[in-house]
């Protein structure tokens, strides 16, 4: 089984650790994963820079880790517009083989604040056959329709909305758009069903965003749970849809 959305590293004061989690999905019958290292908003390009550096080092680890214990990993770069100033994309994809790029508008304003990046980020991922995953949900930040203009004029360039929270955004846009698909991390059983009754199902792919579950879970309620534990129930979930 394929998980389409995972995550290593830090998420605000815990850290996910890289071999906990990929014994994690190994344990739970994945044997392939698509995973985004987590990375925080920068004000400095120095600190952005080197942060780059050190996630780019400890993600050959990562790859070397996965090969032993026999799971396949998706890697993608996780884009900030502080880094890509001063280090282009193919210097980037040529230093670590990445298998896409995930960009984020609730950490950068993409089509507000850095359109024209934006779009040598598409015009790279066509050139390079390699798939988008954009983080999506129900607020004017991060409304997948603010996206579409780059949906239409790259209708080559595959990309993965994630959460798919709000279904009604997200069937216009599978509606006008076959380079879309989505994923069902937190995305609300509501959600899923109406886009599935609209015909889309076979666009969506499982997704838990592990470990992000457990931090919410074990943040919001008084009964922990273990790695094991919380993705026995991410996986779980979407069987009950």
């Amino acid at each position: 089984m394929h998980d389409y959305h995972t995550h290593i590293g830090q998420f605000n004061e815990v850290y996910y650790d890289y071999h906990e989690v990929l014994r994690t999905l190994k344990n739970n019958g994945i044997t392939e994963a698509t995973l985004a290292y987590l990375t925080p908003r920068f004000d400095n390009g120095n600190y952005a820079k080197d942060f780059y550096f050190a996630v780019r080092n400890e993600l050959k680890d990562v790859r070397n880790f996965a090969n032993r214990i026999n799971i396949k990993i998706n890697i993608l770069y996780w884009a900030d517009p502080l880094v890509l100033k001063s280090i282009s994309l193919d210097k980037i994809f040529s230093d670590f083989n990445y298998s896409g790029i995930a960009l984020h508008p609730g950490v950068h304003s993409w089509t507000k604040d850095f359109s024209d990046l934006l779009s040598l980020i598409f015009c790279f991922a066509k050139d390079k056959n390699i798939p988008l995953f954009i983080h999506t949900g129900v607020s004017e930040y991060d409304n997948p329709l603010q996206f579409e203009k780059w949906f239409a004029n790259f209708p080559t360039v595959s990309v993965q909305l994630a959460h798919c929270k709000d279904s009604k955004p997200i069937i216009e846009l599978f509606s006008k758009y076959k380079n879309l698909t989505g994923d069902t991390a937190f995305c609300p059983a509501d959600s899923y069903k109406a886009i599935c009754a609209a015909g889309f199902k076979h666009r969506m792919y499982f997704g838990s965003d592990f470990p992000i579950t457990h931090y919410y879970h074990n943040k919001q309620s008084s009964i922990k749970r273990t790695l094991d534990e919380q993705y026995k129930i991410d996986c779980s979930f979407i069987l009950e849809f």
